[in-house]
């Protein structure tokens, strides 16, 4: 029998701890994280500097939202790229904890927008 995950998708636990992450930052609820969301988020930790390189990473189609489906697209992005699992959590937890985006090797950014 085979898994219900493929090789290059995230496992279930890491699907969940990155949803969780998503929720957090969208404390509005309406299922999109915006570039004042991300900034309240980081609030002292480079809020434009992270929020920037969040949404050059994340934010497929440049509409200056992220939503669920474009973040867990991004964590498979870089599964399906090379990084172990582990990693990828490891980096989940680290935004729980206000810790900087980091730009993951072999993950292409998606847009180059200035935030002001």
């Amino acid at each position: 029998m085979g898994s219900c995950i493929s090789e290059q998708g995230l496992s279930s636990k890491t699907k969940k701890l990155a949803i969780e992450i998503f929720r957090e930052i969208d404390t509005d609820g309406n299922k999109c994280i915006d570039i004042n969301e991300t900034i309240k988020f980081w609030h002292d930790n480079f809020a434009k500097v992270n929020s920037r390189a969040i949404f050059e990473a994340v934010d497929i189609d440049k509409n200056d939202k992220i939503d669920e489906k474009e973040w867990i697209s991004f964590w498979t992005r870089v599964k399906k790229s090379g990084h172990l699992e582990e990693d990828i959590q490891e980096e989940l937890l680290n935004l729980r904890n206000r810790g900087s985006w980091v730009q993951f090797k072999g993950v292409r950014n998606m847009s180059a927008k200035k935030i002001d």
